[in-house]
């Protein structure tokens, strides 16, 4: 990850919602897991890590949103998930001590809590409750996965998996009084999300707006009827 030293602040709490906010840890733990972090200021755009890298940090994601991709065959991006405040991100690299398996950019302004390797796994090797924590971080991962392959991967059309998507995003990532989404997601991780052109998304959207499902100002999606998104098939 690419970033200016002024950028650079110390960590002054330990927020990780996957891993029970670190409380499986005693107070000197936490404290020592304090000193060796530093949370990150990055900008929307920025690559955390990229696909094959080795990590020696464990990111919690503080406030913001990333996206996790990797290249298929003909070098085009397939989104895989988003991310939102409190998940973690490098879990299985850290592990393993293999290369990431994806590449990891920040959707928004993100503020990173990372976190040194080496102070994490001396508290996996001593702490039997923190470990079961990571393990159920892997299983809130895997029912995640499960949950959003039906929007990323099923053989159902784009169009309906569009709808879904959109209020994928409104329940993840929440939406305002108007129906206004949080997270702005540009049509290009739209139509990777869902492997079709930013061009036929563009459509879709504006096919979505005549029936007056949602609309849009500017760049910003407003959902105006879940129940009319949910009947698309």
């Amino acid at each position: 990850m690419q970033y200016h030293e002024e950028n650079m602040m110390k960590c002054t709490e330990l927020k990780a919602r996957q891993l029970k906010d670190f409380k499986s840890l005693d107070e000197n733990a936490r404290v020592q897991l304090l000193q060796s972090s530093k949370a990150i200021s990055i900008p929307k755009g920025s690559i955390v890590f990229k696909e094959n890298q080795t990590l020696s940090k464990l990111y919690c994601i503080r406030q913001g949103a990333c996206k996790f991709s990797i290249l298929d065959n003909n070098g085009q991006e397939q989104i895989l998930r988003f991310l939102g405040e409190g998940e973690v991100m490098g879990k299985r690299s850290l592990i393993t001590n293999k290369g990431a398996k994806v590449s990891a950019t920040a959707l928004t302004d993100t503020i990173l809590c990372c976190i040194d390797k080496r102070e994490i796994i001396e508290n996996l090797n001593t702490n039997t409750n923190f470990c079961n924590d990571l393990m159920a971080a892997f299983v809130d991962d895997m029912n995640t996965n499960e949950h959003t392959r039906s929007i990323f991967y099923s053989c159902k059309g784009i169009k309906s998996r569009l709808a879904s998507l959109l209020l994928y995003l409104g329940e993840k990532f929440g939406m305002n009084a108007e129906g206004k989404l949080h997270l702005k997601v540009k049509r290009e991780d739209m139509a990777a999300v869902l492997g079709t052109s930013p061009e036929y998304i563009i459509n879709l959207l504006k096919n979505f707006k005549s029936k007056k499902l949602i609309k849009t100002v500017k760049r910003e999606i407003y959902i105006m009827s879940k129940s009319g998104l949910e009947k698309i098939n």
